[in-house]
């Protein structure tokens, strides 16, 4: 007698199960991925944009180093600018977006967006700016 009774009931997990898959699972699933791409996407411009600046900032200007005898070494901010824009578009980061790179006597500074296609809400931006300084001596 009890067995008649669950034998109408047969299945009904698997109903709830699928509906679990459906509206929780899924889309949590989804979620994790495309916050995987942001944060990559994030972490890889962090290090591109901090070599690119790098880059730049090695950058010397030599007619005044030779012109000093050796003895003072300065920045060349147009070869460092150039060095660095140059550095961020051959590295080939894929949605590179926004560069702006600026220059003072010591510093060179770089911030730039990248775009990144997410699975199904469409595409997010990430922008990050780093620094980096000429210093002599250290």
């Amino acid at each position: 007698m009890n067995s008649r009774r669950h034998a109408g009931e047969r299945g009904q997990i698997l109903v709830m199960m699928a509906a679990v898959l459906a509206f929780l699972l899924v889309p949590l699933s989804v979620f994790l991925v495309d916050t995987g791409l942001v944060e990559a996407s994030y972490a890889q411009l962090g290090e591109t944009l901090q070599a690119s600046v790098e880059d730049g900032a090695s950058q010397i200007d030599q007619q005044a180093f030779r012109q000093s005898g050796g003895q003072r070494a300065v920045l060349d901010q147009v070869a460092a600018r150039q060095t660095c824009e140059r550095s961020l578009t051959t590295s080939g980061l894929s949605g590179l977006d926004a560069v702006s790179v600026t220059v003072t006597a010591t510093t060179v500074t770089a911030t730039a967006t990248v775009h990144v296609k997410l699975l199904v809400v469409g595409s997010a931006s990430v922008s990050q700016t780093r620094s980096a300084g000429f210093v002599v001596g250290r």
